[in-house]
């Protein structure tokens, strides 16, 4: 099956009229302050992706349905955030196709790009030289990052902040975690970063709003 998208490093760096895109991603959610950064990035017109785990969607569809519904995109963060680096292609499929299977059944009907997910991200960033083949094969492109503050370790909403606007620039992919523990701090990083950055022209879509 072909992805939907062109190669995801081809994605714009500028809307049609001249602005930076920033592109800010989330891992390991839904999760308890899912709804907190929901609110953050809709205070921001901003529009997200959120790379889901399966198990954390069958935990919490409600707050799936309200990324949805809020219009951020979706990808495939796999069910149970296992290594894809020499996993075995049964157990890479059941990954996959489990979280498609629970996303579709939490939200399936609220999907506007035609009721599919298009991209996925490796837990912890691990493939091997399988990985990208068998996305690909399912129909996912693999979707990972330029920028990224270690937000899942707690460093501090002044460290996440700086390491951010230290490595912005259009086109530039941001890694933030929305599950995994506690994420005040990225709640609060993203308060701060919304604003500065919109002060500096850019605007933040999501993965697919990119094409």
């Amino acid at each position: 099956m072909e992805p939907k998208f062109p190669n995801i490093d081809e994605r714009p760096a500028h809307t049609s009229s001249g602005q930076p895109i920033m592109y800010f991603t989330f891992d390991d959610g839904p999760a308890e302050d899912t709804p907190a950064i929901l609110a953050a990035l809709a205070a921001y017109n901003a529009s997200a992706t959120f790379f889901v785990m399966g198990a954390q969607v069958k935990a919490n569809p409600d707050i799936l349905r309200a990324e949805v519904e809020a219009g951020h995109y979706i990808g495939n963060h796999t069910y149970n955030h296992p290594s894809l680096r020499d996993i075995e292609h049964d157990l890479f499929l059941t990954e996959m196709n489990q979280t498609y299977d629970i996303v579709q059944a939490a939200a399936g009907e609220m999907f506007k790009l035609d009721g599919r997910m298009y991209l996925m991200r490796p837990p912890y960033g691990y493939t091997d030289d399988n990985t990208e083949g068998w996305a690909r094969d399912l129909g996912y492109d693999l979707v990972m990052w330029t920028i990224d503050p270690w937000d899942w370790d707690m460093p501090g909403t002044d460290v996440i902040v700086s390491k951010v606007l230290a490595g912005a620039h259009p086109g530039a992919i941001v890694l933030l975690h929305d599950g995994g523990g506690d994420r005040s701090q990225t709640t609060a990083a993203l308060h701060q970063l919304l604003p500065t950055l919109a002060e500096q022209g850019y605007v933040f879509h999501n993965l697919y709003l990119g094409w």
